[in-house]
């Protein structure tokens, strides 16, 4: 979130600064700026600036460059960047303003590199990790564009088919007077129910909607939501696999930018959306606060594998925990793309069986009461 004027001043009087006085900046035009900035674009971005600070060029130089993109949003969030950096504050809390730009940590880890002292390295590696985790979050999606793709296609053919095809022959049917089979009935009753009442259907579907839009806006909401994604049949555990490699990566970029452990904890929660792994994120910040080892509190979770937890307490041990923390990213990045792979060979023959099965049905639906009229004659 952005710092207000307390947060501000307590911020750089860490920093050795000598406060005259605080004045909040009045609100730029970014946020009007249409489009969006993702995460290949921020990529681009920290990249560039790490090479021109690389090349001896100033920081404030550097953004000023670096906001010629041909990104509108991103160009309008950078001039202002620019401008607080010309205002003297430092680049952590010139791009805290804009939260929705840039996530905490990464500001975390620019942060970590301005105390440090380094920068353009801090800089190089956040466009490595970021670019890569926007890849990993692609291939997730990607995997889930081609089921969905079909299933809204289906749903289209099947529309068209029970509102153009079957009321020519429900009149047919209607005007023999034979009765009819049980699933030629629920065909022609839905297919009148589209047709007639079809507000009926957009009500109920707003309805729905918007009932599980404000359930997920409460605390419960928000909870069952989180325990759906992490233990529903099939898709929890990728999605557990999901969170576990994004907060390997988190975790390796923020301790080899030199965030401490503590912190790197404390801003990876705040910026997991799951309750539940938040929740435990939160615990093991206390523990570990308390002198805990990182395995102790996260082997009381089942979302955290053995294999997991016993990695990270070698490498705390060690002095390496953000090379441990690398190596889970890849192992779990690894097992998620396996998982998505075989969830792609087994969802087209489940998609065709689907379709077969509603084809059918219409099909038997159909013919049926035909072969009943013509075996009367």
């Amino acid at each position: 979130m952005a710092y207000e004027a307390v947060s501000v001043r307590k911020l750089l009087e860490e920093r050795g600064y000598t406060i005259i006085s605080v004045v909040e900046q009045k609100k730029g035009l970014a946020h009007l700026s249409i489009g969006k900035v993702n995460a290949k674009d921020r990529s681009i971005m920290y990249r560039e600036v790490s090479t021109m600070l690389k090349a001896g060029v100033g920081i404030t130089q550097a953004v000023d460059i670096a906001a010629e993109t041909p990104n509108r949003k991103l160009k309008a969030v950078m001039r202002e960047v620019y401008k607080s950096l010309e205002n003297g504050f430092p680049l952590s809390v010139a791009m805290s303003g804009h939260p929705k730009t840039f996530p905490e940590v990464e500001i975390g880890v620019i942060r970590a590199g301005e105390a440090t002292g380094n920068l353009s390295k801090v800089l190089d590696e956040l466009s490595v990790t970021t670019a890569r985790t926007a890849e990993f979050i692609s291939r997730v999606r990607g995997a889930m564009i081609y089921p969905a793709f079909i299933l809204v296609v289906m749903v289209i053919v099947g529309f068209v088919i029970l509102t153009r095809v079957i009321p020519p022959i429900k009149d047919i049917f209607e005007s023999t007077g034979s009765d009819l089979p049980i699933s030629t009935q629920m065909l022609l009753a839905f297919t009148d129910f589209l047709i007639n009442q079809w507000y009926y259907l957009i009500a109920i579907i707003v309805g729905l909607v918007v009932a599980v839009k404000l359930f997920t806006l409460t605390r419960a909401g928000k909870d069952t939501v989180s325990y759906l994604a992490l233990n529903f049949p099939i898709f929890g555990g990728l999605t557990r696999e999901v969170y576990l490699a994004r907060f390997n990566r988190t975790l390796a970029l923020l301790i080899g930018a030199g965030v401490p452990i503590i912190e790197s904890v404390d801003i990876i929660a705040d910026s997991t959306t799951n309750t539940i792994f938040t929740r435990s994120l939160k615990q093991l910040r206390t523990s570990l606060e308390q002198g805990a080892a990182i395995s102790s509190t996260l082997q009381k979770s089942r979302y955290f594998p053995k294999l997991m937890t016993q990695l990270l307490l070698v490498g705390q041990q060690s002095g390496d925990l953000g090379g441990s923390a690398s190596t889970l990213a890849e192992y779990f990045e690894t097992e998620v793309d396996a998982k998505l792979r075989t969830f792609s060979s087994l969802v087209e023959p489940f998609i065709i069986v689907l379709l077969g099965g509603a084809v059918g049905f219409i099909v038997i639906s159909v013919l049926q009461p035909i072969y009943n009229l013509t075996g009367q004659f």
